[in-house]
């Protein structure tokens, strides 16, 4: 995998996170460890739900893993 993929991939799990806590009621944090327990914890996001959201429904657009993990998620 190319330094760009996981990038890009980090980015999508970090969004996945943002957005689920929200939905659920969580901290990122506590999102974070559940569905990516092995990898470094990002700082949350510092900007809305919605912006995250968006940033998804682009990425997928273009790309099956976060395509995926949105499905694997429920996020629309």
């Amino acid at each position: 995998m190319s330094r760009l993929e996981d990038n890009v991939r980090r980015a999508a799990y970090s969004y996945v996170c943002h957005v689920t806590a929200s939905q659920l009621d969580l901290s990122f944090d506590d999102v974070w460890v559940a569905i990516c327990p092995a990898k470094p914890k990002p700082k949350a996001p510092d900007w809305p739900v919605s912006v995250s959201r968006d940033l998804l429904a682009g990425m997928r657009t273009d790309n099956e893993f976060v395509d995926a993990l949105c499905k694997k998620y429920e996020i629309e």
